[in-house]
């Protein structure tokens, strides 16, 4: 076991970035040590999930691969340990060829994603640069923070919690880079929203941004006219924006032939468009269940952005009503209308299962009511009834 070494890495990975690969076969830790050392990374080795949890108590590391099947102490066990020690370190269990469930209770665990053996050495480098550039991406977010600079608005989107200023710095770092992306989050949680703002900030801002609905294409299209219909999308696009909504709903053939042509079209030409894809489902259940395979998945979140459900920023909910009560009142020419304490405490407390749409709705049905200041008497009855329940309980 050699120790942990400074290496020059290129100015896209982040520079400490120690990274430590458990298995207990010496001929992979060989490949994959040599590998990593080659394109610049500060890579240790170990062959036992023991020996592993001892250096994740005693040095700083920032990304594990580990084997799930190993003896005495494995991966799913060694998981769970450094979680508890620190939740901050990022782990990638790798699995063996057709072992998806242990993949999926590993992610179910916080592991952050999976290989499945064998796996291409250039896999190791896509997600060790995704989680650098994350890294990289937070720690700049959390030092904004600290400055108190913190943004109420970014665009279209509006939020002042945690959660919400990390996404804009990511959304700035994948304007400017390009890379393609997979959007994650509920129904009503604004993945289009986050897509259009990435086009408006990037380079393309001045060509098309081209929405698919995934669901909506059905199957029985015969081949020749699917690669047609492909073919005059990407020239309606033209090197503007391709948003994938729901790409989980989209058939496997027709998956099959809409991505190679993406892939041929940014092979040959500088025009290609920049894809972005939203899927409303958790990706480790996408996996699971076959509407996302691996490679595919590999292909399409170079970097992942995971917008959260409105119950988990509470804290922007009174900046989302304040938007959404400017913006309808703007849209029917009316002076703002208010909410009343007692109608703001419900909306605080209530789970919002439609996410920012059903709030925006909220104030909407309130606008058509009429009224000057939103009562409790003037809430949907089930966010009313939530708000009795909650309070009985």
């Amino acid at each position: 076991m050699k120790p942990f070494m400074t290496a020059q890495v290129p100015e896209y990975t982040m520079t400490m970035c120690r990274i430590l690969f458990v298995d207990d076969d010496k001929d992979i830790l060989m490949m994959v040590e040599q590998y990593l050392q080659m394109q610049g990374y500060d890579i240790t080795t170990v062959n036992s999930g023991l020996k592993a949890l001892d250096l994740v108590k005693d040095q700083d590391i920032d990304i594990i691969f580990t084997d799930y099947k190993m003896p005495e102490f494995n991966g799913l066990e060694l998981l769970a340990a450094v979680k508890q020690y620190k939740p901050e370190i990022e782990v990638i269990v790798v699995t063996g060829y057709g072992s998806m469930e242990s993949a999926i209770q590993a992610m179910k665990f916080g592991s952050y994603d999976y290989l499945q053996k064998p796996f291409k050495l250039d896999h190791l480098k896509l997600i060790i640069d995704r989680i650098s550039e994350e890294k990289k991406v937070k720690d700049k977010a959390d030092l904004i923070r600290k400055r108190g600079r913190e943004r109420h608005k970014f665009e279209g989107l509006v939020g002042i919690s945690a959660r919400m200023q990390q996404i804009y710095e990511l959304i700035e770092t994948v304007s400017r880079q390009d890379p393609m992306v997979l959007i994650q989050g509920e129904s009503g949680t604004g993945k289009e929203l986050v897509a259009r703002t990435i086009h408006h900030c990037g380079p393309r801002r001045d060509n098309a941004f081209v929405p698919v609905n995934c669901g909506s294409i059905t199957e029985g299209v015969p081949e020749e006219q699917l690669v047609a219909n492909v073919t005059a999308l990407m020239q309606r696009v033209q090197g503007g924006t391709l948003y994938l909504d729901e790409i989980a709903e989209l058939a496997p053939a027709l998956r099959l032939t809409i991505l190679q042509a993406l892939k041929d079209e940014r092979s040959k030409s500088a025009t290609a468009p920049h894809v972005i894809a939203a899927t409303s489902k958790e990706l480790s259940e996408v996996i699971a269940s076959g509407a996302l395979k691996k490679d595919l998945f590999d292909l399409l979140n170079a970097v992942v952005i995971r917008m959260p459900p409105l119950r988990e920023r509470l804290e922007d909910i009174c900046l989302l009503i304040n938007h959404f009560v400017h913006q309808a009142c703007a849209k029917h020419n009316r002076r703002p209308i208010s909410v009343s304490p007692d109608a703001l405490d419900i909306l605080m407390r209530y789970h919002w299962p439609g996410n920012l749409i059903q709030l925006q709705n909220v104030i909407e049905r309130a606008l058509a009511l009429g009224v000057d200041a939103i009562q409790p008497n003037d809430l949907p009855a089930e966010i009313q009834t939530f708000s009795t329940i909650s309070k009985m309980g």
